[in-house]
């Protein structure tokens, strides 16, 4: 599972993030909350759990050095005036035993409550440990190492304290265990299409051949993805279901007419074999069902293959694999089974007789053929008139929305770890700007510093569920506490006063606890905003408020302020949507129109094919903004599938109201005619 697979490359607030990621690393940072049931974490109980899962985390493969922050971590540091100016030491050398030693213990937390407060809930009734990966495949990889953190914090958790980590760890792991179960689905959807199709024709070879083309279509756009090294992602994990469904709906069209054809010549050619009948009907079937299913399935894996238009490299391989599946299938349809149906015995008498059996769906076909018939149709354009009313109506209420929230229920179990960081913590979602000096020392400049701090003020004021703004300018504020002996903290004015703190930390800190802040050059500097929710609308309007304050208070200096990384990709990711959306349904309506106007020789047939795609395309999206579904990369991919199968519906059933059509003349019978026959295939 490649995280960068599924955000658009080159999007601006993409690579902002990519560059903090180079810079400070937060790709795959992982939060492990301890909440406790009752009470605060200021217990020697709790704090020596927190002690052993701090120092078993430290150990694992992967983890990028110093980046493991908890109370009971070397990192976590307690600034405190002293004689020669400032005491720099860990909060905790050991776990605090008794009373008084947990008393002082929570007093140095909170007097360095401005560094401390990022992994301390407030009132003490959290705490939490923070951990980085510079090589996560290393750390186990999202098959590994969820796993492995459980069975560190497994131990630890008791009925008076929950260890819930939330982060990259868990989501990746969580979303590889929900891939793999669409292995399961995959031979449900076996079984049901199996199922359904014994029922439509009553004959194993109703319900066999169908599957073989759908099968031999997955099976070949598998190999594929093989070959080209696409990952089986949750977005192309699609594929093999919808290859299913696809390859033998374009096979029952064939099947169908198949079993027309072998009445008619059986009928029209009692001196021929029931072998030479059975070869008549193949040829027949695959002559007149042919340039109907070339144009459905060309069409189909033209309208798949147009997702590369978003520009996100799991939407384009989804895309393309399917394209090419349905290409497979389509081939294997037009040359392998018509020769398996040469060669298969004959239907018998009884096996037609079967096929011909009322089914499901065929009193309400008949019901529908009747109304047109009688030329009743008026109730159903008017009834249709209104389903589009609704469906733009609900258009208008469509939203975009790629966050952890659309991806998983509030069941499932990365959700209870991130809503527990977001109650008790900082949260766990972070925005992230990056302030780029033009030379070695900028960020030293007592104006830069300045305006951070603006910065973080303002952002702190936004009328949103933000946790915490660290930044460099925590660490200066802690140090001028504990100098003024307590207050609210301010900045040096002066570049010397500036170095003179730098100084007084190198005394008694490591250099590797501000390499989260500023990188060694002190040229550029990171300013991280953690949210308590991962609402779009509250992400958008504080990037779009961040940036624009940013924009406004570095004007003038020596430095670049981008905002980006983080849960911004988000809102890269809901933008491209919109726009590869809006493109993708052009383009399959220029396939659509293009390929049925030249097969038809009109372009009124090419309009009334695109009538259908553009009504289902419409009620599908109006659909999902009545009920509250966001337009995301899952329901970007799922419609397009159901733009895609309504066209070839449409293709076949137009085709076959022209045939009809051409043989008796009369347009209500011809389009009755399709209902009944083209239109029970479609069923």
């Amino acid at each position: 599972l490649d995280i960068d697979s599924q955000i658009p490359p080159g999007h601006p607030l993409v690579v902002v993030g990519q560059k903090v990621e180079q810079l400070f690393g937060g790709k795959f940072i992982t939060v492990v909350g301890f909440y406790p049931t009752s009470g605060t974490i200021y217990t020697h109980d709790i704090l020596a759990k927190v002690k052993r899962v701090t120092e078993a985390i430290e150990k694992l493969p992967g983890v990028k050095p110093g980046s493991v922050v908890s109370l009971m971590s070397a990192r976590a540091k307690d600034i405190q005036s002293s004689d020669e100016g400032l005491k720099i030491s860990p909060l905790a050398a050991k776990v605090p035993e008794t009373p008084s030693e947990l008393a002082a213990f929570r007093e140095r937390v909170e007097a360095n409550s401005v560094v401390t407060s990022l992994f301390v809930g407030p009132e003490g009734r959290a705490t939490s440990i923070l951990v980085d990966f510079d090589d996560f495949e290393k750390a186990g990889g999202a098959k590994r190492l969820f796993p492995i953190l459980e069975g560190i914090v497994g131990p630890e958790r008791g009925p008076e304290l929950e260890i819930l980590p939330a982060g990259a760890a868990s989501v990746l792991h969580w979303l590889m265990i929900y891939t793999r179960r669409v292995a399961g689905l995959f031979l449900l959807a076996l079984a049901m299409i199996g199922y359904l199709h014994y029922r439509a024709f009553r004959t194993m070879q109703g319900m066999i051949v169908p599957l073989v083309t759908a099968v031999m279509g997955v099976v070949w756009a598998l190999g594929l993805m093989g070959l080209i090294g696409a990952p089986m992602d949750p977005w192309n994990i699609m594929t093999p279901i919808l290859l299913l469904a696809i390859g033998a709906g374009h096979s029952v069209q064939i099947l169908k007419r198949f079993y027309e054809e072998y009445a008619r010549v059986r009928s029209e050619r009692p001196d021929l074999s029931a072998v030479e009948h059975n070869r008549q009907a193949v040829i027949e079937a695959t002559v007149k069902v042919g340039v109907v299913m070339l144009a459905a399935g060309t069409i189909a894996s033209l309208s798949f293959g147009s997702l590369a238009a978003f520009g996100l490299p799991s939407i384009r391989n989804f895309g393309l694999c399917t394209a090419f599946g349905i290409l497979a299938a389509l081939t294997v349809e037009m040359t392998f089974i018509p020769a398996i149906r040469v060669l298969m015995a004959p239907p018998s008498a009884r096996q037609t007789e079967r096929e011909k059996r009322e089914e499901y769906f065929d009193p309400i076909l008949e019901g529908l053929a009747r109304i047109v018939r009688n030329g009743r149709e008026r109730p159903i354009l008017w009834a249709s008139s209104g389903f589009i009313v609704l469906a733009v109506v609900g258009l208008t209420q469509l939203d975009t929305n790629n966050s952890l929230a659309a991806t998983f229920f509030e069941s499932n179990a990365p959700i209870r770890g991130f809503r527990m960081a977001d109650s008790r913590l900082t949260g766990t979602r972070v925005i992230q700007v990056l302030v780029e000096g033009k030379a070695p020392d900028t960020i030293k400049n007592p104006e830069v510093l300045k305006r951070m701090d603006e910065l973080s003020q303002f952002i702190a004021k936004q009328p949103l569920p933000i946790g915490k703004v660290v930044s460099i300018v925590d660490l200066f504020k802690q140090m001028n506490r504990a100098l003024e002996n307590g207050g609210p903290g301010t900045l040096p004015d002066t570049a010397e006063g500036v170095a003179q703190y730098l100084l007084l930390y190198s005394m008694g800190g490591d250099e590797a606890d501000l390499s989260r802040l500023v990188d060694r050059d002190f040229q550029n500097a990171v300013l991280t905003i953690y949210l308590r929710t991962d609402d779009y609308r509250a992400m958008k309007a504080l990037t779009m408020a961040t940036a624009a304050e940013a924009d406004r208070l570095f004007a003038g200096l020596p430095v670049k302020a981008s905002v980006g990384g983080g849960v911004t990709n988000a809102i890269a990711l809901n933008e491209t949507m919109v726009r590869g959306k809006t493109i993708n349904l052009i383009q399959i309506s220029i396939f659509v129109l293009v390929i049925t106007s030249v097969l038809l020789r009109s372009l009124v047939g090419g309009l009334l094919i695109i009538l259908p795609l553009a009504m289902s395309a419409l009620v599908n999206l109006g659909l999902m903004g009545w009920i509250g579904i966001p337009l995301s990369m899952g329901t970007a991919a799922i419609s397009a599938m159901a733009v895609g199968i309504g066209a070839d519906y449409a293709v076949y059933f137009v085709f076959r109201v022209r045939e009809e059509f051409e043989r008796c003349g009369d347009l209500r019978v011809a389009t009755a005619n399709a209902l009944t026959t083209s239109g029970k295939a479609i069923a």
